[in-house]
């Protein structure tokens, strides 16, 4: 099925029908995320970056179920601002569908790097983003261990971001896999990637699960998500 194909079989769902097609997308991409996670330390497990996984609680569990049902939220706000004409999706050739990738990457890179940084401004941390913190080691639904406005708070950024750039259809599909493949790996506790990585002029502003767990380990350096770039231009990086 061609992309554009794809985008007229969900214009055409109703809205009871979209509500749970984003529960179910949404559910099966924190299933695939956890099985990820595990597979990932089953392959790299000599790589550790913590000696322990952080114990799973009953209510990291919650805040992962209340976390993944807000993406679904999201998920259908984006779909209303798409069939109301507030979000743009095109279906240019595949270079411009490749740059489109790069360019919301980019975007909600910086944006991220300037919400998540103010999420730990003194006044707002211990009521907003501190709970994330009690991971100090990390396990499979730390990604998903949220207070409900961070939740919300991303999603509101990734929609302000599609109502203002016209994106392809590729470029949203792709983004929303490599969010959670990159958060995903953030959160494995080991480093998949090869030492010589990080000495790559280009490939070492990837940001790596060294780079996340760095975040965790101190919390003052390594706000940004897909690439270390704002942390390095803006001296925060450790």
């Amino acid at each position: 099925m061609s992309m554009s194909r794809l985008f007229d079989w969900f214009a055409s769902f109703s809205l009871a029908e979209w509500i749970m097609f984003s529960l179910v997308g949404n559910f099966a991409l924190f299933d695939w995320s956890v099985v990820l996670c595990g597979w990932i330390r089953r392959m790299f497990g000599e790589n550790r970056l913590f000696d322990a996984a952080q114990p799973v609680t009953r209510g990291d569990v919650v805040l992962a179920v209340v976390a993944t049902l807000l993406n679904s939220l999201v998920a259908v706000a984006g779909w209303l601002l798409w069939q109301r004409g507030w979000v743009q999706i095109t279906h240019p050739a595949w270079w411009r569908s490749a740059v489109d990738v790069v360019i919301f990457l980019i975007a909600m890179d910086l944006g991220m790097y300037v919400f998540h940084r103010l999420a730990h401004h003194p006044w707002i941390y211990p009521w907003l983003h501190a709970r994330h913190h009690t991971h100090v080691s990390v396990n499979a639904i730390s990604l998903f261990v949220l207070h409900p406005l961070e939740v919300l708070g991303f999603g509101s950024l990734m929609l302000s971001v599609m109502m203002l750039v016209p994106l392809s259809g590729t470029a949203v599909l792709a983004y929303l896999v490599l969010n959670v493949l990159f958060g995903t790996l953030g959160h494995a506790r080991v480093e998949p990637f090869p030492e010589w990585w990080s000495q790559n002029r280009l490939l070492r502003e990837i940001g790596s699960s060294s780079f996340h767990a760095g975040h965790h380990q101190h919390p003052t350096n390594n706000f940004g998500f897909y690439t270390q770039i704002w942390d390095r231009l803006l001296g925060t990086l450790k």
